[in-house]
């Protein structure tokens, strides 16, 4: 079976035009982990989610460089400011903090395909054609939903 047949019901999608908030309230009114970020022109760009929102707000390591040539990793301090720095990628374009090379597999690649990425690399998987059409999301429920169909259409 190939995967699109895996295919989570609810696979909703940002432009990478709207800003943080705006995606926010879509995650949280429809109760999904991830959006498909697509252009105007149905392209397939990334994905947002709160995982990689919050990947954006921890502290980012800087190389202090001496005159020597001596390198040394730095972390810079988080907080208070942390809470500032959500305030502002709120207002940040989704196109800002969106990961632009997200795991993707061939809609027609086979189902077992699927479960080995995702037991890899975790969920969602996004479902995208050679021209970066996007499908939807393969997720661990409805993956192991349509294996349990399967099952049930086998015997």
């Amino acid at each position: 079976m190939p995967c699109y047949t895996a295919l989570e019901k609810k696979n909703l999608s940002v432009s990478p035009e709207d800003n943080v908030e705006f995606a926010l309230k879509i995650i949280q009114k429809e109760k999904v982990s991830t959006l498909a970020v697509i252009d105007d022109d149905g392209v397939f760009l990334g994905i947002f989610s709160k995982k990689i929102l919050l990947s954006n707000l921890i502290p980012v390591s800087v190389v202090a460089d001496s005159t020597s040539g001596f390198q040394m990793d730095v972390k810079v301090p988080a907080a208070p400011g942390i809470s500032k720095r959500l305030q502002n990628i709120k207002y940040s374009k989704v196109s800002d903090v969106m990961n632009r090379k997200p795991v993707c597999i061939a809609p027609d690649a086979p189902i077992w395909e699927g479960v080995g990425i995702l037991s890899r690399h975790g969920a969602p998987l996004s479902v995208v054609d050679n021209k970066n059409k996007f499908y939807g999301f393969i997720t661990y429920d409805s993956l192991l939903g349509d294996l349990e169909n399967m099952e049930t259409t086998d015997s």
